[in-house]
């Protein structure tokens, strides 16, 4: 038995998107809560919570909401200013290992360290050489969420970004995932439970236009190619589908047009926890991809 895992408080993720937060309560393998926020316009600026005052009143004083300082609140981020980075480096061990990693970080993105909280993490180990990911995110996007959710009167323990998350919360460690907002989409391609790219695009139609799945499509076929022209040798890409999660993801599935357009088959999978109602399961997925990696831990 894991007593740690027994003794653990719940998980509250939290997530500041445009126009609304969304939050779950979970633990022990399962969601046992989670709401919906309304924010007004501005609120959330360019990634950054323009006033965290105000947010994590909106979100305290919200009549559903349960959450407590008690728990272990965890925010979900956008992938806005975010830089990702994988370096081959020798592989060392120990401390030395862990100052060549700072040094090359400050070597090979000098602005990413000198404006960004960067994150790093060792990953695929080959015979002279290992990969170590690296993700840079701007100061005032981190720091403005956590002070929200201080706000709220919550205690803020880690944070993720949305889109690593939802990759979680579906259990695709291979696989091309579109998070779709009315007005955003979050763009990742992951390779071995990695992610390769990560993008955000603000869509400048609204969900009711045909320019809106237009400029999705246009993002999406960018995106592919991007990845493809830089691993044309990654021969099981094409045969990847396209996931969606998000709250707007059914209208990307409805209308039916991005299958040819993009050769992918196009799927909106179930998260590995679910959630009630069970569909909106996709709307919440980097809270519950947020839950999973604190169960993991």
């Amino acid at each position: 038995m894991n007593l740690r895992a027994l003794f653990r408080q719940p998980v509250l993720s939290v997530s500041f998107q445009q126009s609304e937060a969304l939050w779950a309560i979970g633990g022990r393998g399962r969601i046992t809560a989670s709401g919906r926020v309304p924010l007004p316009p501005g609120l959330v600026n360019d990634g950054v919570v323009t006033d965290p005052e105000r947010a994590g009143l909106l979100l305290r004083e919200a009549p559903d909401f349960t959450g407590n300082a008690r728990m272990q609140a965890v925010a979900g981020l956008p992938a806005q200013r975010t830089v990702v980075r994988t370096l081959k480096l020798p592989p060392l061990q120990g401390r030395p290992f862990a100052e060549m990693v700072e040094r090359e970080i400050r070597r090979e993105l000098p602005v990413v360290a000198e404006n960004a909280y960067v994150s790093w993490t060792p990953g695929t180990r080959h015979a002279d050489s290992i990969d170590v990911l690296a993700i840079g995110l701007a100061r005032d996007v981190l720091d403005s969420h956590v002070a929200a959710l201080r706000a709220a009167g919550l205690a803020p323990v880690a944070a993720d970004l949305r889109l690593i998350a939802s990759a979680r919360a579906l259990g695709l460690p291979d696989c091309i995932l579109a998070s779709v907002e009315a007005a955003e989409v979050e763009l990742g391609i992951f390779r071995g439970g990695v992610p390769v790219i990560l993008r955000h695009v603000a869509l400048a139609a609204s969900p009711g236009d045909s320019a809106w799945i237009d400029q999705i499509q246009e993002e999406l076929l960018r995106t592919n190619k991007f990845y493809f022209d830089s691993h044309r040798d990654d021969s099981a890409f094409n045969e990847l589908p396209i996931s969606f999660t998000g709250g707007a993801a059914s209208r990307v599935i409805l209308s039916g047009k991005l299958g040819a357009a993009t050769g992918h088959e196009i799927q909106m999978p179930p998260a590995v926890l679910t959630l009630h109602p069970e569909e909106e399961g996709p709307r919440f997925a980097a809270n519950i991809g947020l839950t999973l990696k604190d169960m993991a831990a």
